[in-house]
């Protein structure tokens, strides 16, 4: 099985305060990242994401976002055209994946001197990652997200 689709692999992904306190030598790392997504060609196309799990997943599931929820899906493989990836690993290693209506919702997969650069940055193993661009947030508010784990939801909601 492919680690791209194998939910052991993904079940083994820090959770995110896992992550967090991994995540360290912020200023140094920010300055450098922030040089490298600001170039032209990557500027609100992708952000920067720390690599983490939401829920366990279970055999043949992947977590789908369609709008501001992300949830375990069985998502068959080959994957649909519908379904893209939206989160990697510093090594190029999707982890998360969303739903797109049509063309015009597709931003591709970070391309291979972005994941080179970035990985030189952080480190292949790096608890961080890339993730497709955000809608920004208005003056005033910001993104925030939680998990409710009973229903194995990841919810995103903006907050004043």
């Amino acid at each position: 099985m492919s680690i791209l689709f194998d939910h052991n692999w993904y079940n083994s992904l820090p959770t995110i305060g896992e992550a967090d306190k991994a995540f360290t030598s912020r200023e140094e790392l920010f300055k450098k990242i922030a040089v490298l997504l600001a170039r032209s060609e990557f500027y609100e196309k992708y952000d920067l994401t720390l690599v983490h799990r939401h829920v366990v997943l279970e055999d043949g599931e992947r977590m789908v976002a369609t709008g501001l929820i992300t949830q375990p899906e069985r998502v068959p493989n080959p994957t649909p055209s519908d379904v893209i990836p939206s989160s990697w690993t510093a090594a190029g290693i999707p982890f998360e994946w969303t739903r797109v209506k049509g063309t015009e919702g597709f931003i591709p997969p970070p391309p291979a001197g972005l994941i080179k650069e970035f990985s030189g940055i952080v480190g292949e193993g790096s608890v961080l990652g890339l993730s497709l661009g955000q809608e920004r947030a208005p003056l005033g508010q910001i993104w925030c997200e939680r998990t409710d784990f009973k229903t194995r939801q990841h919810i995103l909601e903006m907050q004043p």
